[in-house]
């Protein structure tokens, strides 16, 4: 991860995102801010809200932010 990068603390639901609350993971995307990075770096970084999954809302951050390319069909990374 680069040290410019922030780590999300809280979900969108106000959770903390801390050790037994989140689940980081990796999606791999070819959206505008990952296509500039370099090989193997082209997604996102995910965190997934565990007390939102509980209450069985899906809650994700993505880093970077994902953002669909022009004329894309779908949003989701």
């Amino acid at each position: 991860m680069q040290a410019s990068q922030h780590v999300p603390f809280l979900c969108p639901a106000g959770h903390r995102l801390d050790a037994g609350n989140v689940i980081v993971g990796w999606s791999p995307c070819v959206c505008p801010p990952c296509n500039n990075r370099g090989r193997g770096l082209r997604g996102h970084r995910t965190y997934l809200c565990l007390p939102c999954k509980d209450e069985h809302v899906t809650t994700k951050c993505y880093l970077p932010h994902h953002v669909p390319a022009q004329g894309a069909d779908y949003r989701w990374p």
